[in-house]
């Protein structure tokens, strides 16, 4: 969890001074907490200042229909490579909004930072709750077993599920706390005695990278099957992306009813599914 600052609010009413260490301290936490925001394990897709909308750009991946040959003067033969199907789209994102509001009542000496601390952490748990309910989505590819604790062998049948649809490269991945604990008890297991996975996650208490694939946990991971599973997912660049119409930031005005300030941390930003090819949920038992 984030750090406050030492931006104590002296003045009954200094509205100025509210807002600055609210503000700064709602962008630190609300960064620090998100594991999709600092835009690292999913692309950010910066949006022009007023648009409403955004185009996302999905890649299909190249196809290739024939090599001829042809020679020049009888000599060594000259080879063409003709190339189709180089096709783009584009996944159009509508603006989504998210917003925490808190009124204080400062009679002076109030530290506004833990306040704009709260209000930045609920504003990115809920952008990620959103981005893990993409992985939820039919036409997303599957691993693992309805009602059944997570073994490390799906995590390989759902990385390489990627990589079969020609994706290679780096791997990320997103499972619930309960999905690591399955993998953490599996690699407690005599298969894994003396690995260095097996050392890494009894010092860490984390999974690491397995398969080439980083593992991230977050208890945003939702639930699937009518929730009898939780839904991870790994994924490889470019399947999913996040339209950035405007960062967190927090703005405050006097709120004369309530006898006191309304501080509202919000962020406009959307996450989208752009190819559901570059990624494999990854399913266990609740």
């Amino acid at each position: 969890m984030a750090n406050t600052t030492n931006t104590a609010v002296t003045t009954a009413n200094d509205l100025a001074g509210l807002l600055v260490a609210a503000r700064q301290d709602a962008i630190f936490a609300g960064y620090e907490s998100s594991l999709y925001l600092p835009g690292v394990i999913m692309n950010m897709h910066n949006v022009p200042a007023g648009s409403v909308t955004a185009q996302i750009p999905k890649f299909s991946a190249v196809a290739t229909t024939e090599v001829s040959t042809e020679t020049y003067n009888d000599s060594a033969p000259i080879e063409e490579l003709e190339v189709t199907n180089v096709a783009s789209a584009a996944v159009p994102v509508t603006a989504k909004s998210y917003a925490a509001r808190a009124l204080l009542k400062d009679l002076g000496g109030l530290n506004a930072g833990n306040v704009g601390t709260v209000l930045g952490r609920a504003v990115s748990e809920k952008f990620d709750d959103d981005v893990a309910a993409l992985f939820i989505d039919a036409s997303i590819s599957e691993a693992g077993a309805t009602t059944t604790g997570l073994t490390i062998d799906k995590l390989a049948t759902a990385a390489q599920t990627v990589r079969g649809q020609r994706f290679s490269g780096q791997l990320n991945c997103v499972l619930h706390p309960a999905q690591i604990e399955d993998i953490l008890q599996d690699l407690t297991t005599s298969s894994f005695a003396g690995s260095d996975a097996l050392n890494e996650a009894l010092r860490q208490g984390m999974v690491g990278s397995l398969f080439g694939m980083n593992i991230w946990q977050s208890a945003s991971v939702g639930k699937d099957n009518s929730n009898a599973d939780y839904a991870g997912c790994v994924w490889a660049e470019n399947a999913f992306g996040i339209a950035m119409f405007k960062g967190l930031d927090v703005s405050s005005q006097a709120n004369i009813t309530g006898l006191g300030t309304d501080i509202v941390a919000s962020l406009h930003a959307t996450p989208a599914l752009v190819d559901a090819t570059r990624a494999c949920r990854i399913i266990s038992a609740v």
